[in-house]
């Protein structure tokens, strides 16, 4: 189970609101990951999940590039390069779920690959975000930054 602490902080309140969902489903997720002979229910609620994430990949990935991009946070291009690794690894994965009836091994399978993703990319990459943001702040505070 993932445990959300301020190691996971961008600076970005709707950056860290994401985050925490992501952390929420995916452990729910691994709830579902434990079961190797899920009912009609379990199935749908996997169902979801991969389209919850599928949503969340379109809506979070284009927040945070575009809040990087605007920080001029050092690693917005490595941040845009990795969400496009993840999304291909995403859509490989519906096509092997589509052509496979082992939906708990699929089940556990994502559930390890998305906890893997926190702990290397957010851990890594998007906490990057964080001083940046600090340091655009006190710029500004400074008066070294015109206010918009």
């Amino acid at each position: 189970m993932l445990q959300w602490s301020d190691k996971f902080e961008t600076g970005s309140e709707l950056i860290d609101m994401q985050h925490r969902m992501l952390i929420s489903y995916i452990n729910r997720l691994g709830e579902l990951a434990k079961n190797d002979q899920p009912n009609p229910a379990e199935r749908e609620l996997f169902l979801r999940f991969l389209d919850f994430l599928e949503n969340y990949i379109f809506t979070h990935f284009k927040d945070e590039e575009g809040c990087m991009h605007r920080a001029r946070c050092p690693v917005c291009h490595a941040n845009v390069r990795a969400h496009a690794e993840f999304l291909d690894f995403f859509r490989e994965f519906k096509e092997r779920l589509g052509s496979s009836h082992d939906v708990p091994a699929l089940t556990r399978e994502l559930h390890d690959s998305c906890c893997s993703w926190i702990r290397q990319h957010i851990l890594r990459i998007d906490v990057q975000l964080k001083a940046t943001l600090e340091q655009a702040e006190a710029l500004d505070l400074s008066g070294q930054f015109p206010a918009n």
